[in-house]
């Protein structure tokens, strides 16, 4: 069983790839791509299938939120937004919609929780304080189902 701390340290050795999008390689990674990547490179699946089964491919600037948070909640388990903790997925609203991913993490600078994703306005991936911003945008919550807490 994989833990928390596994899957943030494999999310870690891609902060400072690039923004890509619709990346899915080191060579440059979006929000979904970071989070796929870093299962693929665990091995971990989701409900008993490959990584594969939750991209969502040839999406344009803007995802389709319905068929992300649809995916999301086909596999993964979806939690309560104020129960997350390390190593929890959270989808979040960019103006508005609800279009953006991020894993929740053991920010070291502060001994709080924190964030890395793919972040377009940055151009990489990158990990920063999940503070009060964020946690405002956070539209849904959901937990990896082979996590051992």
């Amino acid at each position: 069983m994989t833990t928390p701390h596994e899957v943030i340290a494999c999310a870690r050795q891609f902060s400072g790839v690039r923004f890509a999008h619709q990346g899915r390689s080191v060579a440059g990674l979006d929000c979904l791509g970071l989070l796929l990547i870093t299962a693929k490179t665990l091995g971990l699946q989701f409900e008993g299938v490959g990584v594969e089964a939750f991209d969502v491919p040839h999406y344009g600037t803007r995802p389709d939120a319905m068929l992300l948070r649809k995916k999301l909640d086909t596999h993964l388990h979806a939690i309560e937004k104020n129960e997350v903790r390390e190593a929890d997925i959270v989808l979040l609203k960019i103006d508005g919609m609800p279009q953006h991913l991020a894993l929740l993490t053991d920010y070291p600078m502060t001994q709080e929780l924190g964030m890395i994703h793919a972040y377009a306005p940055a151009r990489e991936v990158v990990e920063h304080r999940y503070d009060e911003h964020w946690q405002r945008n956070t539209y849904r919550a959901y937990r990896l189902p082979q996590l051992a807490h």
